[in-house]
């Protein structure tokens, strides 16, 4: 599959760039999934960097979010990863991903965590992501969690 160049782009929950996260995670996660809307979006969304990629011609196509852990100051988050089914296996995950943890790094993190669905592992594992803990289900589809330390 040709890859595409994505730019990514913070993203304002309470602008239109959040409506449509909110619109590509309703797509990706409540219609292919079958996530129940209401446990698609929760309070930490108000409170995270959330992101868009855009291809060269202004179409968003996947987003994703990071955010500060609550007790533990060099921990951050990065989660509600969804690209579009077109975008898919080019370039777009991997674009949002890059940002996601260069912004995190810039913020000072040292460690990154992820709740993964167990079929994409190999994915996060490109950024340097490790498995640990046991599968786990969320939502009904298997999760295993993965870190990143610098």
């Amino acid at each position: 599959m040709k890859k595409t160049l994505f730019i990514v782009k913070p993203a304002a929950w309470d602008s239109s760039e959040g409506d449509l996260v909110r619109s590509i995670r309703i797509r990706v996660f409540v219609e292919e999934q079958n996530v129940p809307r209401e446990e698609e979006f929760d309070a930490v969304d108000l409170a995270c960097f959330h992101v868009l990629a855009y291809d060269e011609e202004g179409r968003a196509w996947g987003t994703g979010r990071l955010y500060a852990d609550a007790v533990e100051r060099d921990l951050a988050h990065i989660g509600r990863m969804a690209v579009l089914k077109d975008a898919r296996g080019r370039g777009c995950g991997a674009a949002i991903m890059e940002t996601l943890v260069r912004e995190a790094t810039a913020r000072g993190f040292s460690r990154i965590v992820l709740s993964s669905q167990t079929h994409a592992v190999g994915f996060y594992e490109r950024f340097g992501f490790k498995s640990f803990g046991e599968i786990y289900m969320d939502v009904g589809i298997p999760h295993i969690k993965m870190i990143k330390t610098e």
